[in-house]
């Protein structure tokens, strides 16, 4: 039988996982963030935070927190990736198997900063890390997590981490916030051609590069959903859309399957 990859699914799976994480007890990374302590939520120092100003959006915060990290919180049971994403993003993902979901929607979102180990052999970093982040700050020394009390954890998180700005505005914010380590440029203008309202074709176009060069229709219907619900909701013909947006922008290789278009090879015109 063929494994379902509906939003719905997804959902159910997200859900069934993190109940599973809650069960046990954990050395090192969990949910949100971890040092090697027995419990799977640990929050951001708060001075990381504040230093890189104000957010919008936290679309995967722990329930209990003696700080705010933005202005609207999305908590269990509510779904971060499923729900509408809007304005400048703080993002601490939940470590695991479901990280290159959440570092694919913030690729897609192109405004915010995402602080993650510094996993740069990855396949989520080397998809949706280097090919549309604008900077990223390697930051000196370990990082050192609190509870959901705000009690500092005795021992650093076990690895190296690091904070990636999405957008100009998130560049400058990072180069500004006094915070120790090396900011490294990326490649900005791709990311703010993503931006915050994607067209249909870089929609298109991240699918088809998470699933490694091509994709078949109903994969690109699945993943479009997960990973921009407010675009598709927003659109009561978003799938009729899709599918002009790959007979025009994409090419197919097999009968609903497409992969980007080829490049034309220009000519050279003989001087003689």
């Amino acid at each position: 039988m063929k494994e379902s990859t509906s939003a719905e699914a997804l959902l159910f799976e997200d859900n069934r996982q993190i109940k599973s994480l809650k069960k046990k007890k954990k050395k090192g990374m969990g949910s949100h963030q971890s040092a090697h302590m027995e419990t799977d939520i640990w929050l951001t120092d708060p001075k990381i935070i504040h230093a890189n100003g104000v957010f919008d959006l936290d679309p995967c915060a722990p329930a209990h927190r003696p700080w705010d990290m933005a202005k609207v919180h999305y908590c269990l049971p509510q779904n971060g990736l499923l729900l509408p994403w809007f304005g400048r993003v703080w993002l601490n993902p939940p470590y695991g198997n479901l990280i290159g979901r959440w570092m694919a929607k913030m690729a897609l979102h192109g405004n915010g900063i995402s602080l993650i180990f510094a996993r740069t052999e990855t396949s989520f970093f080397q998809n949706y890390v280097w090919p549309y982040a604008s900077s990223i700050l390697f930051i000196k020394g370990r990082l050192h997590f609190y509870t959901e009390e705000g009690i500092r954890a005795p021992a650093n998180g076990g690895a190296p981490s690091i904070l990636i700005a999405y957008g100009r505005e998130n560049v400058e914010s990072l180069g500004d916030s006094g915070i120790k380590g090396h900011h490294q440029l990326v490649n900005a203008a791709r990311v703010i051609v993503v931006g915050i309202s994607p067209t249909w074709k870089s929609v298109v176009s991240i699918v088809i590069d998470r699933l490694k060069g091509e994709a078949a229709l109903q994969q690109v219907y699945d993943i479009a959903q997960l990973t921009a619900p407010d675009k598709c909701a927003n659109n009561n013909h978003w799938k009729e859309t899709i599918r002009r947006t790959l007979q025009e922008e994409f090419q197919r290789i097999a009968k609903g399957v497409y992969t980007h278009k080829r490049k034309p090879m220009i000519e050279q015109s003989s001087m003689f």
